[in-house]
């Protein structure tokens, strides 16, 4: 498969035989499990504080023997947790404390922040729905020459990017060979290139621009 090369200015320079992943079979379910296992490691773990709610000085707990010190049986003492706030001789005065039907209490099922919610991809896998979305996004790939890597204005680099890319430019996707800080877009260097950067929510981008740089580090 070949496509055309331009210069910073936009005009044709010469044509340009792309790696073999550009033309590799097109598995939307692959996509779709790579996207989705991308962002699963992105997202952080949360959840409460494993003691929030039991938080007391007080245990908590109601004696109901039927004899005995602190004893409550057949004093119309429900058996739900209480924290006391008073307590005069063997008397105590209490508050429905640490469940959740009580006030302040813990929550009922709140999220684990110990849970994996992590959804893993084999290495094979997850490379062969890289190139599948490449291949997706050839017909809306426009490749620049290696000069456009060597510009060091940012104006300059924004400028190009206009004339390469005129409409939906900051949406468009630049991928280089080099790490390029740059405040403007989403640019990326092509090692760290992954699913959810061709294809954010799991559609393709519209426009894609590949420096030439970066289409030979494809190739190795």
């Amino acid at each position: 498969m070949k496509k055309d090369i331009l210069d910073i200015d936009g005009k044709k320079k010469g044509t340009m035989e792309l790696p073999k992943c550009f033309e590799s079979e097109i598995r939307n379910d692959l996509i779709k499990r790579a996207y989705e296992s991308e962002i699963s490691t992105l997202r952080p773990k949360y959840g409460p504080f494993y003691l929030a709610g039991e938080l007391s000085s007080s245990s908590g707990k109601v004696k109901h023997a039927r004899s005995g010190y602190r004893a409550h049986y057949g004093k119309g003492v429900s058996r739900s947790p209480k924290k006391t706030m008073l307590r005069r001789g063997d008397r105590r005065f209490w508050v429905g404390a640490f469940v959740p039907s009580a006030r302040g209490g813990r929550a009922a099922h709140p999220p684990k922040p110990w849970k994996n919610t992590e959804k893993l991809m084999n290495k094979k896998e997850m490379e062969k729905a890289l190139f599948s979305t490449i291949s997706a996004a050839a017909n809306n790939s426009i490749i620049v020459e290696k000069k456009f890597e060597e510009l060091k204005k940012t104006k300059d680099i924004i400028n190009s990017v206009k004339k390469l890319i005129p409409t939906n430019t900051k949406n468009s996707l630049i991928v280089t060979a080099k790490d390029l800080k740059i405040n403007f877009g989403n640019f990326i260097s092509v090692k760290k290139l992954g699913v959810r950067n061709l294809a954010p929510s799991g559609q393709i981008r519209k426009n894609i621009l590949w420096t030439e740089n970066a289409i030979e580090e494809l190739k190795k």
